[in-house]
């Protein structure tokens, strides 16, 4: 699947993106992640700057801002944006579309992912270790191009132009890699903050079907098989009344990621206890029930 992906990724016209500055606005009082905030600068086209402190609190880990830009709507604007309101150097980034719902963004050698200096941090978001300054980052940036541009599915953060990202510099290092998109920090780092490190599984030897709780509703999953087009399995969900369902496809390459939409799944075993984390609007942990494991 890498040297598939390599191929596609050969074959992209690589866009540079125009930086499009942001003056710095008013100073605000933090209200509901929700609420869109003044606008910063004084462009003449608007987005929302999504700044995620906190990802394993979902929406209640966000704070929202709204940024003033002119030009066409591109991920450099939206990074220009969240430097704007940071202070942290996000870089000039070079993107690049496999197809209409995936993204490849490279990051540049010289932002404060890998270490530089941001002279000028604001202090609502200054952090005092690495860690979390490049989670911030990454965190930050994806969920802003998810706010952005609903079209885009599937989003890879590179290195190099073409290279997968590796940040040496995390506790342990990272290599993020094109085997899956990018799913926020929370599908990387267990409950202490540590990098999950959990080998693939084969589809084949595993079945998520089953009913999973939370503290907001119920997941089922059933349908798991492969149809000839790939692992996958429906889902449905009944989450304080509100119901929606799909067919989420199954990464065969890692056995325990799926997507669907807006929705992404990973799933966690742990001893005899499985658990799926899903990122749809806010990022929640079911657990499986023991009366439903298949």
């Amino acid at each position: 699947m890498r040297k598939l992906f390599a191929i596609i990724l050969a074959a992209m016209l690589l866009m540079g993106l125009g930086a499009c500055g942001g003056g710095k606005g008013d100073e605000t009082t933090t209200t509901a992640a929700a609420t869109v905030q003044p606008v910063l600068g004084q462009g003449s086209r608007r987005l929302t700057l999504v700044a995620v402190l906190n990802a394993s609190e979902g929406v209640d880990g966000e704070k929202q801002y709204e940024y003033a830009y002119e030009g066409e709507l591109t991920v450099q604007a939206m990074a220009d944006g969240l430097a704007a309101l940071t202070g942290i150097d996000f870089g000039t980034l070079e993107v690049s579309n496999a197809d209409e719902s995936t993204m490849v963004v490279s990051w540049p050698a010289d932002s404060a992912l890998f270490g530089g200096g941001s002279e000028g941090q604001k202090e609502e978001f200054f952090f005092f270790d690495y860690d979390s300054n490049a989670w911030f980052m990454l965190d930050s940036l994806y969920a802003t191009i998810r706010e952005n541009m609903p079209g885009i599915q599937e989003i890879y953060f590179a290195m190099n132009g073409d290279q997968s990202l590796v940040l040496e510099n995390l506790s342990p290092p990272m290599d993020f890699g094109f085997d899956a998109p990018y799913m926020m920090s929370v599908a990387y780092l267990d409950g202490r903050g540590d990098v999950i490190d959990e080998e693939p599984v084969d589809p084949a030897d595993v079945n998520w079907w089953g009913e999973y709780g939370s503290e907001i509703g119920l997941l089922h999953i059933n349908n798991y098989n492969d149809r000839g087009m790939g692992w996958s399995f429906h889902f449905t969900f009944d989450n304080d009344g509100v119901i929606d369902e799909g067919v989420a496809a199954l990464d065969p390459g890692t056995g325990i990621l799926a997507s669907y939409e807006k929705y992404e799944f990973r799933f966690n075993m742990e001893q005899d206890t499985v658990t799926v984390w899903v990122d749809g609007g806010s990022a929640v942990d079911y657990m499986r029930t023991d009366d439903a494991v298949g």
